[in-house]
């Protein structure tokens, strides 16, 4: 039977709860955790009082601000001369990482000194606010103060959300800042939280809060009663129906009331009595209830907007697959370009990009690798406008990223345009920082699995045959995605790649460049980076030649067109090369904009590294989250078995038929504030409406479309339903989407994608997330599932 689970309850982290001694760990361990606190307390408090602090807004450019930490209401906030007394503040919660400067490659600490500078890692973008201090102490006891207010923000969420909420919203409210709350500040206050209620009935729940009449005869609420006001506002008329419905009308839940909850309503059958017993416990605030063993409103609440109890299922966010199969039997979260952070011709190239693909999960990367000056390889998209950025400095970040968020392996895919005296920089560099983090067998005898090579390193791109390995230099055919890029190439002869006709200008060949008897574009290869390349780029000629060429650890790059064309001509031949090797896809050279192909074709053929452009926000940015959701969010998903078999096309086009097809009930119930879209104006209040939408298998795919909710972003309700069947529920993905109806164009709002395979029956919430794939901390949408077997 299943036991009880406080980490579930509260979220995937443990969660220490005896008072403060789990914070001060944070900044210091002594041993003593009285001198901790004290510690903290004391680093506390000159946070409080502030530092004079520069951010840094260029290698030239400094601005002087006084910066202060205020814990009590988790901002941090600066002041400048001219801004006469009015506050900038930043929400702790709005903080992802902070990272001393050492750590960090901008370029606009160039000319500082970075042990006196810190950078703060924004959620909601790709930014990052350099600070520079006066004196490293000073750094130091920043970076320090933050990151324990990051924690003691993310505890305080895990512990009671709703206080959260409460604080924020009372802050957000007290411009004035003297502790209560007038109407007319209740009023605006509404408005931000994306709610248009009638005044009338505002002004009811106002005089119900306002209890105590202590502001001098003045209506207004004190913290206290805003709780009490807040309490009524946030009243949630859908989960009372539920919860009246299953206590039977008594006013609470006994264990059998819960036991039958969870049976019944979220389809729990491995729980029993003493499972429901600890859910009580720890989900229940009444004391009386608790020690009666009883679930009150409150207590079911609190239970249901548990991330146990959301949509995913706890099971998929750890790894559970086996991850001791070949390499090829896996989909792998891959990114295209990863140093561009905006368009692919004139942009900017930041190392920034790697630590962001990194942390989320992605484990392929793309270097695009240049010779630059003072003989230092640089990396940027060649012949454009993009700037450069060192490739010392992006293998310094790979380091220290790679694997923060997974410990399985990390590919770096090459695209090698250097001479052969900055290939040997190249290879110095990555054998001086990553050491032994590179795998680099004498000899690759099999296609290794990800276990075998957790917390390493695989280079891939061109190998020199063995025979050649001894000598200062030797040649290998070249075709990358140069031929697609839709911008000179490093050769005015075509390259030999599949859309080459995209490269009309000539250009003057480099010196590494030559033409073999053949005439087919060679590269010089240097045997020291040859020697560290293990996963080899192979040129694909035909599905029948690719899936018959022997060698270990093949990889084939195919645009997104080649991909499209082969997927009409020959699926099963393009799939049975997936079988033994890897293929990877990568956006056609057209799209310069750096958007982005539909993914879900080329998994559906078995396609294992499907690259994508990560900078870009999107359908298929957020259908890739959705599928690396799964197994731990771990960077690879074990493929159906049926995509190493031969009835694979039969199955993805719908003429094989398996009685494993699902049908769906969806009831999409209700939200609970919803942001405004990014560029929505003040004071403007949303109409918000939601698509559920299914991708996989062709036969599939479909979408539905809720009504639109007038002037409500911050409690709408729905209850719609709608029902998809599902023919191959292991390829499926779930995208649900917020959008603003608005004239012309809808507004995005937020997603939420997963696989159909991890979802959950039963009463669910789910959180929304916005275009870069940032969770917002406090949106949720409620609905119902029920799945069947048709």
């Amino acid at each position: 039977m299943a036991r009880f689970d406080l980490c579930g309850v509260l979220g995937h982290q443990s969660v220490v709860l005896e008072e403060d001694t789990s914070y001060w760990r944070v900044i210091m361990e002594t041993g003593n955790p009285e001198e901790e606190k004290n510690i903290v307390e004391r680093l506390l408090a000159e946070l409080a009082e502030g530092h004079t602090l520069y951010k840094v807004k260029s290698s030239t450019k400094l601005l002087q601000r006084q910066f202060f930490l205020d814990t009590k209401n988790m901002v941090m906030y600066y002041k400048g001369s001219r801004r006469k007394g009015r506050n900038t503040d930043l929400p702790i919660s709005k903080i992802r990482e902070v990272r001393e400067g050492e750590k960090d490659f901008s370029k606009k600490l160039n000319s500082v000194d970075k042990q006196m500078c810190f950078g703060l890692v924004l959620r909601g973008s790709h930014k990052v606010m350099y600070l520079m201090a006066s004196r490293q102490e000073i750094r130091d006891m920043w970076v320090r103060g933050l990151r324990y207010a990051m924690q003691m923000d993310h505890l305080a969420e895990q512990r009671n959300e709703m206080d959260k909420k409460v604080r924020d919203a009372f802050n957000l409210a007290d411009k004035n800042g003297d502790n209560a709350l007038d109407m007319e500040e209740i009023m605006k206050l509404l408005k931000t939280l994306n709610a248009d209620i009638k005044r009338k009935y505002v002004q009811d729940m106002f005089e119900k809060a306002d209890t105590r009449k202590t502001n001098k005869g003045k209506a207004t609420l004190d913290r206290d009663e805003f709780v009490r006001f807040y309490n009524m506002l946030t009243n949630r008329p859908e989960l009372e129906e539920i919860f009246l419905r299953y206590s039977r009308g008594k006013g609470f839940m006994a264990t059998k009331d819960v036991l039958g909850f969870l049976r019944e309503g979220q389809k729990m059958h491995d729980v029993d009595d003493e499972y429901c017993s600890g859910l009580i416990k720890h989900c229940e605030p009444a004391g009386t209830s608790k020690t009666n063993n009883q679930l009150t409103m409150a207590g079911f609440k609190n239970f249901l907007e548990s991330d146990r109890q959301f949509l995913f299922k706890p099971a998929h966010a750890v790894v559970y697959q086996d991850m001791t199969r070949p390499f090829t039997h896996y989909f792998v979260a891959s990114s295209h370009n990863t140093y561009l952070a905006e368009d692919q011709l004139k942009g900017p190239s930041k190392v920034e990009m790697y630590i962001a693909a990194l942390t989320k999960g992605c484990r392929c990367v793309e270097l695009d690798c240049w010779d630059g000056s003072d003989d230092e390889p640089v990396i940027y998209h060649g012949h454009t406008l993009t700037s450069k950025i060192l490739f010392k400095d992006v293998v310094h970040a790979i380091k220290e990223y790679a694997f923060k968020t997974s410990p399985y392996p990390v590919t770096l895919s090459l695209e090698n345009h250097c001479s052969i005296e900055q290939q040997s920089v190249m290879a110095r560099h990555l054998k001086d920082i990553l050491g032994d983090m590179i795998w680099a067998p004498d000899e690759v005898t099999a296609i290794p699995s990800p276990e075998q090579l957790m917390r390493k390193i695989v280079l891939k791109g061109k190998k020199l045959p063995y025979a050649a390995e001894a000598a200062d230099e030797a040649l290998v055919s070249d075709e990358d995605e140069a031929a697609e890029s839709g911008v000179p190439s490093n050769n005015n002869n075509s390259l030999n790649n599949n859309d080459s006709s995209n490269n009309n200008d000539a250009v003057t060949p480099t010196p590494h460049v030559v033409k073999s008897h053949g005439g087919h574009k060679k590269i010089k290869l240097s045997p020291a980076l040859s020697n560290m390349t293990t996963m080899k780029s192979v040129h694909f000629k035909d599905p029948e030649q690719a899936a018959s060429l022997g060698g270990h650890f093949l990889v084939y790059s195919l645009g997104e067109n080649k991909v499209e064309k082969l997927m009409g001509t020959s699926a099963m031949g393009l799939n049975v090369v997936t079988h033994s090797k890897l293929i990877r896809t990568y956006p056609a050279g057209t799209r310069t904009d750096s958007s982005n192909y539909n993914p879900v074709p080329m998994w559906n053929h078995g396609c294992q590294v499907v690259a994508l452009n990560y900078q870009t926000g999107g359908e298929a940015m957020q259908l890739n989250h959705g599928r690396f959701r799964d197994n731990g969010g771990c960077g690879y998903v074990l493929k159906p078995n049926f995509l190493l078999a031969e009835e694979m096309f039969g199955i993805v086009n719908g003429t094989v038929s398996r009685n494993l097809t699902k049908m769906m009930k969806l009831t999409i119930i209700s939200g609970s504030q919803i942001p405004k879209p990014k560029d929505s104006k003040k004071g403007e209040v949303i109409d918000p409406f939601i698509k559920v939408e299914v991708h996989g298998a062709p036969n599939d795919n479909a979408e539905y479309r809720t009504k639109v909710i007038k002037n409500n972003g911050f409690n709408p309700r729905w209850y719609e339903n709608c029902v998809f069947t599902v023919r191959v529920p292991e390829l499926a993905i779930v995208r649900f989407v917020v959008k603003d109806e608005d004239r012309g164009y809808d507004d995005f709002i937020g997603y939420y994608s997963l696989p159909f395979s991890s979802m959950q029956e039963g009463y669910r919430h789910f959180p929304l997330f916005d275009i870069y794939g940032d969770r917002y901390t406090q949106s949720h949408i409620f609905v119902h599932v029920s799945i069947s077997n048709v």
